[in-house]
Formats: C-alpha cells, sequence, structure tokens
C-alpha cells in the first residue's frame, strides 16, 4: 500500500501575523514567521505601556541598540542579537519589566518564541558573554530614555549599562520608516555574518 506524505497542520489558539501567517505561541515554528512580521509590529509597538509624551517604539528602542553596538565596536553576532533582542514582543507585547518579573509562564513563552526567533535567523542562541553584552546596550538604551524620554533618571534601576554614551533621542521618525530601517539593517547583517562565516 502507497503511503501518503502530507503536513499536519497544527491546531489551538493562534496569533494572525500582518503577512497573513498564523503563529502558535505555544507550538512556535520559523516557518510561521518573517522579518516583515517583527519588523511590522515592533515599530507600530510603544514603549513603556504608552506613558511617555513622545511615540517611542520597541524598533525605535531596538534600531538604538543596534546603532550603540556598532558606536561601540561590538561584533557583528552581537549587532544582530541588539537589534533582534526584544523580537519576541511582536508576538506577546512590550509587558513592563516589573509585571514580567512575575509572571513566569510568560518568561518560558517568550524565551520558546526568542529560541525561535534565533532558528530563522539562523546564527544560534547568544552565549553567555553575548547575552550579557546585549542586557547592557538594552539597559544603556533604558538608562538614556529614562533621561530624554521620561525625565526620571533619578528612578533610573541599579542595573549594569555603557556609561559615557552619547544617544540623541530626540529625533522623531514615522512607524513605516523605522519598519523599512529595521528590515534594511537585518538583511546587511545577514548577508556581512554569512560573508564573514564563509571566511573562516
Amino acid at each position: 500500500m502507497e503511503s501518503t506524505k502530507y503536513t499536519q497542520e497544527l491546531v489551538g489558539d493562534y496569533i494572525t501575523l500582518h503577512t497573513g501567517k498564523r503563529f502558535y505561541p505555544l507550538q512556535p515554528r520559523k516557518e510561521d514567521i518573517t522579518i516583515f512580521d517583527i519588523a511590522h509590529s515592533l515599530s507600530r509597538m510603544v514603549r513603556y505601556a504608552g506613558h511617555l509624551d513622545a511615540l517611542y517604539t520597541v524598533g525605535e528602542h531596538s534600531l538604538g541598540c543596534y546603532h550603540l553596538a556598532v558606536k561601540l565596536g561590538l561584533p557583528l553576532r552581537v549587532q544582530m542579537f541588539a537589534l533582534m533582542h526584544d523580537g519576541s514582543e511582536s508576538i506577546v507585547c512590550d509587558v513592563p519589566r516589573p509585571v514580567k518579573q512575575v509572571i513566569p509562564q510568560y518568561k518560558e513563552i517568550e524565551d520558546r518564541i526568542m529560541n525561535t526567533i534565533w532558528d530563522m535567523v539562523e546564527i544560534g542562541k547568544p552565549t553567555q558573554e553575548e547575552y550579557r553584552l546585549v542586557k547592557m546596550l538594552d539597559n544603556t538604551m533604558l538608562y538614556h530614555e529614562f533621561e530624554q524620554l521620561a525625565g526620571r533618571i533619578h528612578e533610573f534601576p541599579d542595573v549594569e549599562y555603557f556609561e559615557d554614551t552619547s544617544i540623541n533621542l530626540t529625533c522623531r521618525r514615522n512607524r513605516d520608516e523605522v519598519k523599512a530601517e529595521f528590515i534594511d539593517v537585518y538583511n546587511h547583517l545577514k548577508e556581512e555574518i554569512s560573508y564573514h562565516s564563509l571566511q573562516m
């Protein structure tokens, strides 16, 4: 008897992404998400639950982390991790740190989605040192956001960050510009990382 080859459809609750793909957050697969979905969502998702006078998005924050990594001369992999470190928020939204820390299930789902995104990017998961550097970049952007956008530098938490950095967050861009730059930077880094890996 001849066997029939087929691909099983996932069942359960899903999120419909911008490209029309169905993403199952509890059963994430790399083929179910694209850089276009991530860039579109993050370019429209506000930071700090919207409690700023300025409209400031997760996409702008992520690009800021990337540009800071470039300015500090950090490796290409770290630059990519910096750009994509909040990629899971394109699925499960930007939950403020105080809330995120007390919802263990959220962290589990977020980690699962991020691992799927690293599979999509095809550079493997960040090492412990790479993760530390990205966290410092993230915290450094947080410092400048507190200082320039929130006016609450006195509330900045006691975390490790890169001191003596100069970042200007007062130049506003529209969401389509942020989305386009996010995709361009991603494609540039993919090409650079692929090229350098072939030279090794």
